[in-house]
């Protein structure tokens, strides 16, 4: 069992020979390697923000779960925050990943995927930022997608706001909002409502925002529900479980129009990536943008 000291804080590391990717042969220690390399680029959207852990003991083909309560064999050292759930009638105790020592112990406990609060533990009640989740359904193309992204695009053009898009890193788009951290979850969500309900009308053979998936077959679905309090999502260069390693990758709006396939930017071309066009989204969470308040009920 290798131990690392990390900033003075001790890891024992575990079965980093372990393949959690077969196609790609990509291990754990692999794993751990790319969320060390890329933590400067993700920090910000990770500090002090509450995180679900989605934990895949035998990799991407084997069973996965979801761990939100610290479990307690987890070092003291490592960054928490208790917070009450009324639905489970108890507290659970957060783990945040806010130093690199966070990340890496995270990383081992083979959690591949990175899902993160809108909102930090400063101000639980009100998110820093909204996501547009677009989701093909049946029937429907990426290219469709990202009609549907453009489509919001000029709709927060006109309203003055300026939204950032993203791959899922699995079939779809995000497009992240943020703004200043003024609005509760309801006034973000009535928001994203109406932009999306005014696509819907714009473009009603192409989008939804029904929810079931039986009534969405042929057009991308527009998932605004996400935003709530407690609600996570896989944040900025995220690895995602899909066969070739792939990871939520920043993009500008220009790119956008070329791309023709979510799953693109993988593990193994993501640092290039990085190398050629830079961190894309080092400033956004800094734009304190203004929501419309004539949309806001």
């Amino acid at each position: 069992m290798p131990a690392i000291l990390v900033n003075n804080y001790q890891l024992n590391l575990t079965n980093l020979d372990k393949i959690l990717w077969p196609e790609p042969g990509i291990s754990k220690g692999d794993l751990i390697n790319y969320y060390i390399e890329i933590y400067p680029y993700l920090k910000n959207f990770l500090k002090d923000r509450p995180l679900a852990l989605k934990i895949y003991p035998d990799g991407i083909n084997g069973k996965s779960f979801f761990q939100k309560n610290l479990p307690v064999h987890a070092p003291e050292w490592l960054s928490s925050f208790q917070i009450y759930s009324s639905q489970r009638k108890e507290p659970i105790n957060w783990l945040m990943v806010n130093k690199l020592a966070d990340l890496i112990w995270v990383a081992n406990s083979a959690s591949l995927e990175l899902h993160a609060w809108f909102s930090t533990i400063n101000n639980l009640k009100k998110p820093s930022f909204a996501v547009f989740d677009l989701d093909p359904g049946e029937l429907s193309s990426f290219s469709e997608v990202i009609q549907v992204a453009f489509l919001i695009k000029e709709i927060l053009d006109e309203l003055g706001l300026k939204g950032f898009p993203k791959t899922s890193g699995q079939a779809g788009l995000h497009i992240y909002l943020p703004f200043k951290e003024k609005y509760n979850y309801q006034e973000v969500k009535d928001f994203l409502r109406a932009v999306a309900s005014t696509i819907v009308k714009l473009a009603p053979a192409l989008a939804t925002t029904e929810w079931r998936k039986k009534e969405r077959a042929g057009k991308v679905y527009i998932d605004y529900r996400q935003n709530d309090q407690g609600k996570t999502l896989p944040v900025p260069y995220s690895l995602r479980p899909t066969p070739l390693a792939t990871v939520s990758t920043p993009l500008d709006w220009e790119e956008l129009r070329t791309i023709s396939s979510p799953e693109l930017f993988t593990i193994k071309n993501i640092r290039q990536r990085i190398k050629q066009k830079g961190d894309l989204w080092q400033d956004i969470l800094n734009l304190q943008q203004d929501l419309p308040s004539f949309l806001l009920k």
